[in-house]
Order: C-alpha cells, then structure tokens, then sequence
C-alpha cells in the first residue's frame, strides 16, 4: 500500500501538469475559427502554381486555399512561435494573398484568412487598410533600383535565405 502511494502521488502530479498544460495551450492567443470547405489549391505536399495579379503586378504561393460556399479562405503556415500577435510581415503577406486571390477567384468572397503559428492561430481580416498598405509597399520595392543591402546580422536569417548563393553580403 505505501509503495503504490509513493509512486502514484508523482504519477497523478505529472498527469495534473500536463491537463493543465494542455488547457493553456488551447487558451493561448486568438483562435481562428477553422472553416471546413474543399481544398481547391495547395502548396505543401505538392508544388503549387504561382498564382498572379496581373492588374497589381503581385505574385504568391499560399499554403493552401480552401473554399466554403461562396468564401474563399487562404492558409498560412508558419513554423515559428507567435507572441500576442503575429509578425507584421506575415500579415503583409496575407494581404498580398488577398490582393491576388481577388483577381484570381473574383466571384467569390474572401473576408479573412488564417495565418498558423506552432501556438497559435490568427484570423487576418481583409481590410482596405491592409491592401492599401501592401500595394504602397510594393511601389517602393519597384522604385528600389540597385543591388539591395542586408538588413541584419544574423547568420541563422542568412543560412534560410533563397538568395544565399549569389549573395555577395552574406554573413555565412
């Protein structure tokens, strides 16, 4: 009897931590209602097509586009770990996926999309404001001319850069 208490008493703390840590991680930051709805495009176990606006001049490749009725939902995965909100930079990205999508795929709605850390789970709202801020950051990346310069120090940023081979500023 004083066996099974002494190893049971661990055992039932360690099963208590882990009901715990589970309830945190579901609570953790915005969740984003997961629409279910056929895949109709995908770019992680094969390779998708480019897909182009051609009246904005922008091009993207989403993780995966799934329509539901007469909605369009793109999906973003990331393999990172998010904080309170995601990377502005992601968000960015999801805008210039909502650009796109909106000449692709124009008879249909796309009011939001979801972008997936490992923790959590965001819904990007299609605003006017967040396309407006993507097409204006696009002119400047137009009007750049000349051989861009890093911006940063981290070799690990390098090491996953597509560019790492013909890049003459690379720290590794």
């Amino acid at each position: 009897m004083l066996v099974s208490i002494y190893y049971g008493i661990p055992v039932l703390i360690i099963l208590l931590l882990l009901i715990y840590f589970y309830i945190r991680g579901r609570n953790s930051g915005p969740i984003a209602e997961v629409p279910r709805g056929a895949m109709i495009y995908g770019d992680l176990l094969q390779e998708g097509k480019v897909l182009v606006s051609r009246k904005h001049f922008l091009s993207g490749k989403p993780d995966k586009i799934v329509r539901h009725g007469n909605m369009i939902i793109p999906f973003e995965y990331k393999s990172g770990v998010a904080q309170d909100s995601p990377k502005h930079t992601h968000v960015l990205q999801m805008g210039v996926y909502f650009i796109i999508l909106t000449d692709v795929y124009n008879d249909y709605n796309i009011s939001y999309g979801i972008l997936q850390y490992s923790n959590k789970r965001f819904q990007i709202e299609n605003t006017q404001e967040l396309r407006d801020e993507v097409l204006s950051k696009a002119e400047i990346i137009r009007r750049t001319v000349g051989v861009p310069v890093r911006n940063h120090d981290r070799p690990g940023r390098c090491r996953n850069c597509p560019y790492l081979e013909i890049c003459r500023q690379r720290l590794i």
